[in-house]
């Protein structure tokens, strides 16, 4: 019988936590969008300083490399500062700033642990060529917990009052944190190496940013996740225009959650036998066509129509990009580079958020949709430069 990875249990709990942290999410948006009155350009930018930690993984990843007998001790007082964010916002609520600020630590937390675990996923992957396997593992936990949070989300957002429903959600999303706590003082042991890697190895593999290829992946992962994002005007859409109810829109994130998951399998099972790069293709002509429908929303059924045909594709093209920078990293400073890519992405993920909230506060909801769509349009022009460095 083939002995299971210890790590895999250490993986999904780190990405369960990060799926449940989002409980509150949907009546964080009812309190700024619906209570405070904030527009979408503002909403984008706190979103954006919230999640800045997300675009520092680099100097997380820096860390885990070069000190990696301390990775224990790190996780340990990582968990414990988002146990005491938490606790803050149960017991003091919140205004702009200190949602600002308890969400900039909470996804400091959450930001660094998943650094740690990437690192240590990237050593599994690239040990066993499994070819993003481990990775459909790890989302698919996500996303178990992300439907569930989509649910129970939308459940406490309409049944209290919008401040109450926020520290509900915290006090529950508390209990998972405090669960992996327990794990990491008692059980947990990572299976890396006990030596960091030294300065002069980083500065010898930093030359692989001066590297066409790898400036051609960066460019490539940097304009594909700075496409203006219209996830917070089709959220004020469906609220304002179409006058869709807190449930409906709970059942629609459970049901996009599900279906991702199937993506997730199917991945796992099928993708990684196909050319990267066709799959990157497909992906990107997928997102345009994919984006486009969302032209067109008469009512709230159309939204849970576009949930349930193309949910699975999105969870298949997340991985699709995932594998992608698993397959740049170069060994033994996988902390690093893996923490470097998506530090990259999420940084442009950020600011697609705040472009996203600019295109639909001047020109509306449609626009929005054609700008993202042209944008990640344009993506497929660079796959052939791709090609030709073989950055991977």
């Amino acid at each position: 019988m083939k002995k299971i990875n210890p790590l895999y249990l250490f993986f999904i709990l780190v990405y369960a936590n990060e799926g449940l942290y989002h409980l509150p999410g949907q009546a964080i948006y009812y309190l700024t969008r619906e209570l405070w009155k904030l527009d979408a350009t503002t909403m984008g930018w706190i979103a954006f300083i919230s999640g800045l930690p997300w675009c520092i993984k680099i100097l997380f990843g820096f860390i885990g490399d070069k000190y990696p007998s301390k990775i224990k001790a790190i996780l340990i007082s990582n968990y414990v500062m988002g146990i005491l964010a938490y606790l803050y916002i149960i017991i003091c609520g919140l205004n702009v700033v200190s949602l600002t600020i308890t969400g900039f630590l909470i996804s400091f937390y959450v930001a660094f642990a998943d650094t740690l675990n990437d690192k240590q996923m990237v050593v599994v992957e690239q040990d066993g060529n499994l070819q993003g396997k481990c990775q459909a593992m790890q989302w698919s936990a996500f996303g178990v917990v992300s439907v569930l949070v989509s649910i129970f989300g939308a459940m406490l957002a309409t049944a209290m009052e919008t401040t109450i429903a926020i520290k509900v959600g915290y006090s529950i999303a508390l209990i998972l944190p405090i669960i992996t706590l327990i794990y990491f003082l008692k059980w947990y042991k990572p299976v890396i190496q006990t030596q960091g890697v030294s300065f002069q190895t980083f500065k010898g593999e930093l030359k692989l940013f001066k590297t066409p290829g790898f400036l051609i992946a960066i460019l490539f992962i940097a304009f594909l996740m700075l496409s203006p994002s219209f996830g917070t005007p089709l959220m004020i859409y469906a609220r304002e225009n179409l006058h869709v109810n807190k449930m409906f829109l709970g059942y629609l994130g459970a049901t996009g959650e599900v279906l991702s998951i199937i993506g997730y399998l199917l991945y796992y099972r099928y993708c990684q036998k196909f050319n990267l790069f066709k799959m990157l293709q497909f992906m990107i002509i997928g997102t345009v066509i994919t984006n486009l429908f969302y032209l067109y929303i008469p009512n709230q059924w159309f939204l849970l129509g576009y949930n349930i045909a193309f949910g699975a594709f999105n969870g298949m093209s997340f991985l699709i990009l995932l594998n992608f920078f698993v397959q740049l990293v170069p060994k033994n400073s996988e902390g690093f580079f893996y923490a470097c890519l998506t530090g990259i992405s999420n940084l442009c993920g950020n600011g697609s958020g705040v472009l996203g909230g600019i295109v639909f506060d001047h020109f509306g909801y449609s626009a929005t949709v054609i700008v993202a769509s042209a944008t990640t349009a344009c993506c497929l022009f660079i796959i052939p430069f791709l090609k030709r460095s073989k950055p991977c």
